[in-house]
């Protein structure tokens, strides 16, 4: 007993740092657990959000509150730190509580945009977010440790002008980007044609680029400011239900209404058996052009993506080949004839 009264300024400070660190673990490991138990057999996502976000970070707000309990316990050899650990502990505890905002105000958005588009939010928004929540705890800090912002804020504003000379280019990318996402006609999922006449899905859009994923799996990465003023093709907005144009021809002695009811069968049988068809959709042909060799015409029918298309011609032409074949239609070719006078 002695003993403990004669080292109470030690014992009292590992205590309070002890307790902080083990209620910390305990309830990490057995009360969010249990939390995270009940919240998964809901079908309500949000409450998932906040139970992953926040219960990281009430881990580290118990361990920072046992430092600050021990701060008035410290041990004589530390009493002249007192005020510097105070400062430390309080930028801690500021900063976790600006990251723990941020990160929840982003998936919060990622959910939203997930929900509403099927896919995943572009990363730049979360940078964003981020940036200016840090950036204003950062400020509160400052005001709290009385450091006038006002000079440092004049500072900036002479520096940031030798800093956009400097960094024109990534300046422009970033705002390029910031213009791509608020502007919502191109997001990650989207399969777009470049005016270079590149193509493919896009995968990300961060501060600098938009990555993109053509259909032989390689990666495309376009800086946003050329994106942000290109002329793009958005074969996914507003809808990913794309037309399939195929044009034909037959001979000038075919029977245009077998032809026609061929032409129609034939397309609904392709839609409905490939796997990118639009099922239901009913085609359409028309006859439009009395050409050289042939009557042309074009059947029309619904891919539900843009690389379904290809497929959809594909077996389109492959089968009404066949079946022109078998009903003895004819698909005419040029016929050059060359007269020898020798």
């Amino acid at each position: 007993m002695v003993f403990l009264l004669e080292y109470k300024e030690y014992w009292l400070f590992t205590f309070f740092i002890t307790a902080g660190f083990l209620l910390g673990f305990i309830f990490n490991k057995i009360i969010i657990n249990q939390l995270k138990t009940i919240t998964h057999s809901t079908s309500w996502k949000i409450d998932d959000i906040l139970l992953d976000i926040v219960g990281k970070y009430i881990r580290i707000w118990i361990i920072i509150g046992g430092f600050f309990l021990a701060i008035d316990t410290l041990p004589p050899f530390l009493i002249k730190l007192s005020d510097s650990i105070h400062k430390v502990l309080l930028v801690f505890f500021v900063l976790s509580i600006a990251f723990a905002i941020a990160n929840l105000i982003t998936a919060l958005i990622k959910n939203y945009y997930t929900s509403q588009t099927g896919v995943h939010n572009t990363e730049l928004a979360s940078y964003l977010i981020k940036g200016l929540i840090i950036t204003l705890a950062g400020i509160m800090l400052l005001q709290t440790f009385g450091i006038s912002v006002t000079p440092i804020l004049g500072a900036l504003g002479v520096g940031s002008l030798a800093i956009g000379l400097a960094l024109k280019d990534t300046l422009t990318n970033l705002f390029g980007g910031i213009q791509i996402l608020l502007t919502n006609q191109l997001k990650t999922g989207d399969f777009i044609q470049l005016q270079s006449g590149r193509e493919g899905t896009i995968k990300d859009i961060t501060l600098r680029n938009t990555t993109l994923l053509d259909r032989s799996n390689n990666t495309i990465v376009v800086p946003n400011s050329e994106l942000s003023i290109a002329t793009i093709v958005n074969y996914s907005m507003p809808s990913t239900i794309l037309r399939v144009k195929v044009d034909c021809g037959v001979g000038y002695n075919s029977d245009l209404e077998m032809v026609e009811r061929l032409v129609l069968e034939t397309a609904k049988e392709v839609i409905e058996n490939t796997e990118d068809g639009f099922k239901g959709f009913s085609p359409r042909m028309r006859f439009h052009k009395f050409n050289d060799f042939s009557i042309d015409f074009t059947v029309i029918m619904r891919s539900k993506s843009f690389p379904g298309t290809h497929r959809l011609r594909h077996n389109f032409i492959k089968l009404i080949k066949k079946r022109f074949d078998e009903n003895n239609i004819e698909i005419p070719f040029p016929i050059r004839t060359l007269i020898n006078k020798s």
